[in-house]
């Protein structure tokens, strides 16, 4: 009896290694399984970081051609991940606030400005054919900015504040939050036709030195053009209501003062 119960216990004993070795047999294949489920979401989040990673540092390269393919690189990014499009509207802009000489003295610079501004553009525009990019914030301070395009644009909050616009297309744009251009040069024809502007808005100590249109913009609340400068005042200019170009020699700069009601 007690051979047999030997023999039993045994057996038993057999039967639960059995078991318990088909269970973990199963449980690494089950595990194995899970892991080849999850590992391309892995891998392409590893993929795109790497991508973003060589995207950023082409951004710092001494080689213009792959400064320029920087701006493809993230606007295809983009494109694929929404939750990184405010990030790359960020690192557009900080580009475009780096120094650059205007007159033009680097050509190469300038096609990969004109490529940063048409990224912006592009995807701030819900006209356009590609997709809209919702930002809260437009950051241009000291930013040089040649033959800028916002027509018909979503800008939100935009600060252009202390740069240089030449030749500025803001035809119908929409400045939803704030719009600030304190001490802004705007050079070349500036059009703001049918702009509307929030009630936060500022041309506070500006320069226009070009050809210069308000036409039919609108203001939520009164536009603040203090201490504001025409350069060429006998230009067919067209300033908000009540703000008009006084001169006090026919050889000064114009400044823009509001009608007294």
């Amino acid at each position: 009896m007690v051979m047999v119960g030997v023999h039993v216990i045994g057996a038993l004993a057999g039967v639960a290694l059995g078991v318990g070795a088909v269970f973990l047999g199963r449980m690494f294949i089950e595990g194995a399984r899970r892991d080849r489920r999850l590992r391309p979401e892995l891998i392409a989040a590893g993929v795109r970081r790497d991508r973003w990673e060589l995207a950023v540092a082409k951004m710092d390269s001494e080689d213009a051609a792959e400064r320029l393919e920087s701006f493809t690189d993230l606007e295809r990014y983009g494109r694929e991940d929404p939750d990184a499009r405010e990030d790359i509207i960020e690192l557009t802009c900080t580009y475009l606030r780096r120094p650059f000489r205007f007159p033009v003295e680097d050509e190469q610079e300038f096609e990969i400005r004109l490529a940063a501004q048409g990224l912006l553009t592009r995807h701030l525009r819900r006209s356009g054919s590609l997709e809209f990019w919702e930002v809260d914030e437009l950051d241009l301070r000291d930013a040089v900015l040649v033959e800028l395009d916002f027509a018909d644009c979503d800008l939100s909050g935009a600060d252009f504040g202390d740069g240089v616009i030449v030749g500025g297309n803001f035809r119908r744009a929409r400045f939803q939050r704030f719009a600030n251009f304190e001490r802004t040069w705007f050079t070349g024809e500036t059009d703001f036709r049918a702009a509307t502007f929030p009630r936060n808005a500022s041309f506070n100590a500006a320069m226009f030195a070009g050809v210069t249109t308000f036409a039919e913009a609108e203001f939520q609340d009164r536009v603040d053009f203090g201490y504001a400068r025409v350069e060429k005042p006998d230009e067919a200019h067209s300033w908000p209501s009540p703000w008009y170009v006084w001169v006090a020699s026919p050889v000064a700069q114009g400044r823009l003062v509001p009608r007294k009601s």
